[in-house]
């Protein structure tokens, strides 16, 4: 049985930045999704706390950033996706070759996306 986490203000205040955090992250991709968007022509290079980090946005730039084994299962989700759902994939499997621990990586491609949609940039 795992012992209880003590209680400590800091990490209380660190759990809040965290759900903070998520909760902004959502936010920004229903923005996005809420928004007309331009046709992507290619992968979109980021600088996120000093680094350049190059996103895959469409289908085929996030179909050829995959490794040869995990193609296969894209490319099967992909093809037995609802129209609507597509985007929510696409995202999915971009996380996959950003990267980073979770929040980052989505911080990254939510900063992407904003630089693509000629929305400024996420905050990261």
């Amino acid at each position: 049985m795992a012992e209880p986490v003590p209680y400590t203000p800091d990490l209380e205040d660190e759990e809040e930045a965290v759900v903070q955090r998520i909760r902004a992250q959502q936010a920004g991709f229903a923005e996005l999704d809420r928004e007309p968007r331009p046709d992507v022509p290619g992968p979109v290079t980021v600088d996120v706390h000093g680094e350049r980090f190059v996103v895959p946005l469409t289908v085929g730039d996030v179909r050829a950033a995959l490794s040869a084994e995990l193609r296969p299962v894209f490319d099967g989700e992909i093809a037995a996706a609802a129209p609507a759902t597509v985007g929510r994939l696409v995202r999915k499997w971009a996380l996959e070759v950003i990267p980073g621990d979770e929040l980052d990586r989505v911080d990254v491609l939510l900063r992407a996306e904003r630089q693509a949609a000629g929305l400024g940039t996420a905050a990261a």
